[in-house]
């Protein structure tokens, strides 16, 4: 007799999404500071960690999550459910300050996350900032990931 499938069992996609995520981030952090940059894949870590992200939201959903949901919806569902919380003492802050990464990664507008930012150029943004918001990223997915305990698919207890 075989045991019934785990939460991690039922969700390959997330699986490759985190083993993906786990290569190109080992892949980057070979990198330092002053190396060259034409061998980085910070655009594919930070496209892979907020798809992964946003999976994991709505899988932890389940059912519940509508399909036209945008993360900011997704992570409001979530926290008010007491199904994750996110790694700030004010959750609706925080959940505010992760989807305007998450916007300024995957939108593409650089120039206005530069802006924002504070730095002084696009450039800048690339050189002071981006690298930063896409650890932030992966960081706080690791978190929320945490919460969930990956054969019942259910929070651990806090």
């Amino acid at each position: 007799m075989t045991s019934p499938p785990t939460f991690k069992d039922e969700n390959r996609a997330l699986q490759e999404l985190t083993r993906e995520l786990a290569v190109l981030r080992q892949h980057n952090l070979q990198f330092k500071e002053g190396d060259p940059q034409h061998a980085l894949l910070m655009f594919a870590e930070a496209a892979v960690v907020c798809m992964t992200m946003e999976h994991f939201v709505r899988i932890v959903l389940g059912g519940t999550a509508p399909a036209d949901a945008t993360l900011f919806n997704l992570l409001q569902m979530a926290v008010s459910r007491g199904l994750l919380a996110v790694p700030w003492d004010d959750q609706q802050d925080g959940i505010k300050k992760i989807v305007a990464v998450r916007n300024s990664l995957l939108h593409g507008n650089y120039a206005q996350a530069a802006r924002e930012a504070g730095c002084a150029s696009v450039a800048d943004y690339f050189r002071l900032q981006f690298a930063g918001e896409v650890e932030t990223m992966t960081k706080v997915t690791d978190f929320m990931m945490r919460q969930i305990d990956p054969a019942t698919g259910k929070a651990h207890a806090r």
